[in-house]
């Protein structure tokens, strides 16, 4: 069972021969091809990350609690304009400035933030090992990238596959005794 650094490793080892066989496939495909250096360094991104996503779901995992730091500006995007407002129409927190409330504001989208994680990372589908190591998750993940770089990139299809590879890196590095759990749904 390799540790983060192993999966890291493996995920920047193995990054160039996805490119040739993305590549290779495109070229059987007759699709282009002609990546730009930003776009591989995004697919690059995308794809390490990947390689050690899965284990989101071990609770001594450093991506887990990095995660969990990071995915509080989508928490404080969702809850402080709300709160912000709400806190402003409070009549007893007039002597508090407008800096304060958006301070206090933050503070507690963070905490909002933090409380909805935690809960949806204690949910039985997150048990070591459970759903985020299983080809379904491979495939939302992939899903997830070519979604939100679609409006923005032609080139969504390879941050996609990028993304799906990724994982199934991981995947294979874990169960590398015993492939066919390679190809598990969940």
């Amino acid at each position: 069972m390799p540790n983060l650094t192993a999966h890291l490793r493996i995920g920047m080892i193995s990054y160039p021969a996805f490119l040739l066989i993305y590549g290779l496939v495109s070229k059987f495909l007759n699709k282009s091809f002609s990546p730009t250096p930003i776009e591989i360094a995004i697919s690059y991104a995308v794809f390490i990350l990947g390689s050690d996503l899965p284990d989101l779901d071990s609770s001594n995992a450093p991506l887990r609690n990095f995660t969990k730091a990071i995915s509080l500006a989508f928490s404080i995007y969702v809850f402080t304009t709300f709160i912000y407002q709400k806190l402003l129409t409070i009549q007893q927190l007039s002597v508090i400035t407008k800096e304060g409330i958006l301070a206090l504001s933050v503070a507690i989208s963070m905490v909002i933030g933090i409380s909805l994680i935690n809960l949806f990372l204690s949910l039985p589908i997150f048990s070591h090992r459970g759903f985020a190591h299983s080809i379904t998750f491979a495939a939302i993940y992939g899903l997830l990238v070519y979604l939100f770089t679609s409006p923005k990139s032609s080139s969504a299809v390879f941050f996609g596959i990028s993304a799906f590879s990724g994982v199934m890196v991981h995947m294979i590095a874990d169960y590398i005794k015993n492939p066919i759990k390679i190809f598990k749904l969940y």
